[in-house]
């Protein structure tokens, strides 16, 4: 069985994706937060939703690239 190697310039390209993803879950609860008008300790106490909807974001983030490489390798191969 072949080993898979993963670059480190991989690894981080994928950190920072996942970095933003939780930036984005977090500036979502902050609006939130605020447009309810909740305490600010829904800051603290909502951080596992916060995590899961990174999550979510990231996976459909990865979806999205992965169907995007998919129809760049079809045109590649029609091209050809």
């Amino acid at each position: 069985m072949r080993d898979i190697i993963i670059s480190e310039k991989n690894v981080r390209r994928e950190l920072w994706i996942l970095l933003g993803c939780l930036i984005f879950a977090e500036l979502l609860n902050v609006f939130a937060i605020i447009k309810y008008s909740r305490p600010a300790i829904e800051l603290v106490s909502m951080i596992g939703y916060v995590i899961v909807t990174a999550l979510l974001c990231y996976v459909i983030l990865l979806a999205a690239r992965l169907l995007a490489c998919l129809v760049i390798r079809i045109i590649k191969k029609i091209k050809r």
